[in-house]
This record gives C-alpha cells, structure tokens and sequence, in this order.
C-alpha cells in the first residue's frame, strides 16, 4: 500500500509525497489532495491492467511434437 504525506514548505508551496518520492508540488492543500487522489487512482489501474497481462508462456518440453 502507498503511504502518502503532504507537506507544507513554504508560503502557498506543498509537496505530495508517495512512499517517500515527492509526486507533485502544489499552490494550495486542495491542489495537493487532487494530486494524491489522482495518483492512487493511477496506481489502482495499473496494478489492475499488470494483474490481468498474461503471464510469460511455459517453456516447451524437449522432444514434444
């Protein structure tokens, strides 16, 4: 699970934070939180997608016609 953390930096500055990487820098909390939820939402669909890939093909036995 992703750990998210918004900070405040400075005056009208933040920072959104994924599992410790900075994801975005913002002019309010607001535009911080959208951020964030923009990003779960990414991730929840990309894990999805790799989730449904099919997986690499089984080797082919030696001598098998």
């Amino acid at each position: 699970m992703t750990e998210y953390v918004i900070r405040e930096v400075g005056l009208n500055h933040w920072l959104v934070f994924a599992d410790r990487k900075c994801i975005a820098s913002c002019a309010d909390e607001n535009e911080a939180e959208k951020a964030m939820t923009e990003h779960s939402a990414r991730s929840r669909r990309l894990r999805a997608s790799t989730d449904l890939a099919p997986g690499p093909c089984p080797p082919i036995p030696v001598g098998a016609p």
